[in-house]
């Protein structure tokens, strides 16, 4: 070091402290055989990817290589990677270089290992071919730091000798393209494999449509070169006449959905340095198909990367849902899995949609499919599939570092199309020139720590609402399963209806069957609740898992069932001890235990069943009636749907024909929204410290809150069933069709509001009747802080409070028929202030000793605020007129 000429770069890396501690992470024989000059290069490199997900590249020409002088020209490749699998890095990278016709002539690799992991330092001579120029190794070095996070297929692709017109970049779009359309190519009758789409688009017969495709997609978001529209619109036209020529049904499908998303995206992350995936803000029209029929998605963001593909779909400008991880075990279940991504993540952000009508966010769900390595391979028998303790482990832990660098990546991606940061922007090519929102929160396979590093990831690439982006987390959120938000609302749910088919429950026994085990959230703490409201009235007669299955017409053991939700055990560690005489336990190890298991919903009768997990549409158009028992009647004659889309609505409809009350997803477990909205806006409004002191109060507050807007959702439900009860009913007057309606008149009456507030009232009143809508006690807390929040969040915010004002107070009638639609804004303000002086008038009233003082006050409370507002100047006009 002391003979070098030039000054080192980053001098702090090498001090004699900072120089002992890195020596003692080297191994010896790295140390013996490394040049001074390796040294310091690869010192640098490890410096920039210990702790991290980066790979470094560096490129040397015109090296010197003392060993050969026959005036070859030759390159030097220093990488530097961080807890990689050597072998497969090494594999990956050498397959990359023969693809790229690059010759390797010596190759080194070391590992140094330190408390974080491990960083692979390679030194790969390779032959210099007679032609490249800088610019085409520019392009190889980017490969190189991006080749970890590319799909197989794609590199597979690229290394095919007969697809040498694709590079990496347009076989990884490709690819991406055929993963996002996988499923609409299998709507209706039109049935093709993932592995058929990507064999066509790769194939030489098609090479050239599908260059260009790639070109046009390139062309459209490059930063520097963007295509002129004119050149775009020439490109599409020719590309669609070409198409049109393909003789194959289906691939000419294929290549026409492929043009119709590339030629309408809105915005990429493609050319973001260090990207970990690709990401495409995708025209939610292009994946419209007859199934989804709650109406064209406000955005829709696909985003590919190596094994994984994530949806994340929203209806509205601001919304809010949770992200969930797939991770099918077996090639036929990921087909399933795939086929259908794109549904599920429109159902449930359709169904969170409905369900935030109590809150300022719309509704979005992300979905994240990941494909673990026994999916690539062969299914085996029941007998093969048995493994050893030491095994499960193994596997266990790879599964979870397979989600855990999925999260990551697909969290990455997605703050690269939302971020403002000037420097990245710069790289962006953005269509429609509009601001991306997204928050998310935890759903199934989203654990404490994938929460830290989502939050963390947001604040260090300088998200202006960072804190706000991912809810629940442990220290300065609120945690779901801790606190048990979303099951306090699904049982409120479930007590108003056992109530309206005429059980008292604390008063006498009722029977339960539950999907969801109990180291679930929503199951485990629904056990928790029933026993703390219920006692032994509440007896569970079969509880289902992914492990096992225990049933018991007696009711199962609380103590048994607490242990267990408690300690975080699944029905696997369930003592059969605690079983009575006939009482029943099965695993899933057998085929004999899948079937019960599997079936347990439909088998066992009860009084009433809560699905509070399992697999989306587990009740379908095409087994319903299993549910059925053989003299016709249901095997439970209520169903309060505790988790999301486990019933297909086709199911739904033949269910509730049938006589069974359903309690629909999109009401029963609301609350899990309504928490993570309630912590954002704390989130947004506080400090993080401030938020940590202020929590424990906030949280009674909140689940008081939940509590409330359960009730009063779950009482004008079954106020409007019995209006119509008997009679012979369409949908709209079943029970889940009036769920579906009082969702449908709440959004629709706030979006109106949304729209007619700034024409009504100007922003400084409307930030005054924000804080209303805000808990007291963070309304306290905040003070004047609301100003900081984006005016559209908070308009939202105010139409959502002033619509559900109206809603639940007066019922959905008043709102459809008695307030023009014109004046929806003016009327909600004037029944705020009708309310407020309604109260005045009930508290003057009090304790005067007025005869029918009790009934006076009940008549003013209940039809006080609709006379007044009716009386007011914002009807008059209209009363003229009449």
């Amino acid at each position: 070091l002391d003979e070098r000429k030039e000054p080192l770069a980053q001098p702090h890396l090498f001090t004699k402290e900072a120089l002992q501690e890195y020596l003692r992470k080297c191994p010896s024989s790295y140390l013996n055989l490394c040049s001074a000059q390796r040294f310091i290069k690869q010192r640098i490199q490890y410096e920039k990817v210990k702790g991290g997900e980066h790979v470094d590249v560096q490129i040397e020409r015109n090296y010197k290589f003392h060993s050969r002088e026959d005036g070859l020209s030759l390159t030097l490749l220093s990488i530097a990677a961080h807890n990689h699998k050597t072998r497969v890095t090494l594999e990956t990278f050498s397959a990359y270089l023969a693809s790229a016709h690059l010759d390797i002539e010596f190759l080194y690799v070391d590992r140094i290992v330190d408390e974080g992991g491990a960083v692979d330092v390679m030194s790969i001579l390779v032959r210099d071919p007679p032609d490249a120029t800088n610019e085409a190794w520019e392009v190889i070095r980017q490969d190189l730091q991006r080749v970890k996070w590319v799909d197989d297929a794609a590199l597979q692709a690229f290394n095919s000798s007969s697809t040498a017109s694709f590079d990496l970049q347009q076989a990884e779009i490709l690819c991406a393209l055929c993963n996002m359309l996988h499923g609409k190519m299998n709507v209706e009758s039109t049935k093709i494999s993932l592995e058929q789409m990507l064999n066509a688009v790769y194939a030489e017969e098609y090479s050239l449509v599908a260059a260009d495709l790639t070109i046009l997609f390139e062309g459209r978001f490059h930063p520097k070169h963007t295509m002129p529209l004119q050149k775009q619109e020439a490109l599409v036209k020719d590309l669609r006449e070409r198409i049109g020529l393909i003789v194959h049904k289906r691939i000419r499908m294929l290549f026409d959905m492929m043009l119709d998303v590339v030629s309408t995206s809105r915005k990429t992350n493609l050319f973001v340095p260090n990207r970990r995936g690709l990401t495409i803000s995708v025209d939610p029209v292009q994946l419209q198909t007859s199934k989804h029929t709650a109406g064209v998605p406000y955005g829709v963001f696909f985003t590919h990367g190596r094994r994984c593909n994530l949806f994340h779909v929203r209806f509205r400008e601001h919304s809010r849902g949770g992200m969930r991880v797939a991770t099918p075990n077996g090639p036929e279940e990921y087909t399933l899995r795939s086929q259908n991504h794109y549904n599920e993540a429109y159902g449930l952000a359709a169904t969170q949609q409905a369900k935030n009508k109590d809150i300022a966010e719309g509704g979005s769900k992300a979905v994240l499919l990941v494909k673990l390595p026994q999916v690539d391979k062969q299914v085996k028998t029941s007998k093969e599939e048995k493994k050893t303790g030491e095994e499960l482990e193994i596997m266990q832990k790879e599964k979870e570092s397979y989600i855990f660098r999925s999260v990551r990546m697909m969290s990455d991606c997605l703050l690269d199309l939302i971020c403002p940061a000037e420097d990245l922007q710069q790289h962006i090519v953005a269509y429609g020139n509009r601001q991306e929102y997204i928050y998310l929160g935890p759903d199934e396979q989203i654990l404490p720590v994938h929460i830290n590093w989502i939050t963390q990831q947001a604040k260090d690439r300088k998200l202006p609402y960072a804190t706000a982006f991912m809810s629940s987390k442990p220290a300065t959120g609120i945690n779901h399963k801790e606190y048990g938000v979303t099951s306090e609302g699904v049982c409120i749910f479930l007590d108003v209806a056992l109530r309206n088919i005429g059980l008292t429950p604390e008063e006498e026994p009722f029977t339960l069957k539950m999907t969801g085990g109990t180291s679930g959230d929503v199951a485990g703490n629904a056990i928790k609740i029933l026993n703390r409201l219920y006692g032994e009235n509440a007896r569970i007669v079969g509880l289902v898992d992914h492990r096992a299955c225990v049933e018991d017409p007696n009711g199962l053991d609380h103590g048994e069932l607490l242990r267990l939700v408690n300690n975080d055990l699944n029905l696997g560690d369930f003592d059969t001890k605690k079983l009575s005489s006939i009482g029943a336990f099965h695993t899933r190890d057998t085929h004999e235990g899948r079937t019960m298991c599997d079936s347990m919903h439909n088998r066992i009768e009860a009084n009433a069943f809560l699905p509070a997990g399992g697999l989306p549409n587990t009740i379908r158009k095409d087994n319903w009636e299993k549910f059925m028992k053989a003299d016709g009647e249901p095997s439970a004659p209520l169903i309060v749907e505790a988790a999301n889309i486990f019933i297909e609505q086709e199911a739904r409809v033949k269910l509730t024909e049938n006589g069974v009350l359903i309690v629909k997803d999109s009401s029963a477990n609301k609350c899990g929204v309504i928490c993570s909205s309630m912590e954002i806006m704390a989130n947004l409004l506080l400090t993080e410290p401030e938020f940590v002191q202020f929590k424990e109060g906030y949280v009674k507050d909140v689940l008081d809150h939940l509590r409330n807007l359960a009730r009063r959702e779950a009482d004008l439900m079954f106020t409007e069933y019995k209006k119509t009860a008997g009679d012979d009913m369409d949908w709209s007057k079943s029970l889940p069709g009036i769920a579906e309606r009082i969702s449908q008149v709440m959004n629709s009456t706030s979006d109106v509001i949304v729209h007619q507030l700034p024409e009504t009232i100007d922003q400084t009143e409307i930030l005054e009747l924000a804080k209303s809508a805000l808990l007291p006690s963070l309304r306290t807390k905040s003070g004047d802080k609301l100003k900081v929040v984006a005016k559209g969040y908070i308009n939202n915010l105010v139409a959502k409070w002033l619509s559900s004002q109206l809603v639940y107070h007066e019922g959905l009638d008043y709102v459809q028929r008695s307030i023009p639609k014109n004046k929806l804004a003016e009327a909600s303000l004037q029944y705020v202030e009708e309310t407020k002086r309604i109260d005045k008038m009930i508290e003057k009233l009090r304790g005067h000793g007025i005869e029918e003082e009790k009934e006076i006050i009940e008549l003013l409370s209940i039809g006080g605020p609709r006379v007044a507002v009716f009386k007011s100047d914002v009807f008059k006009h209209a009363l003229d007129a009449k």
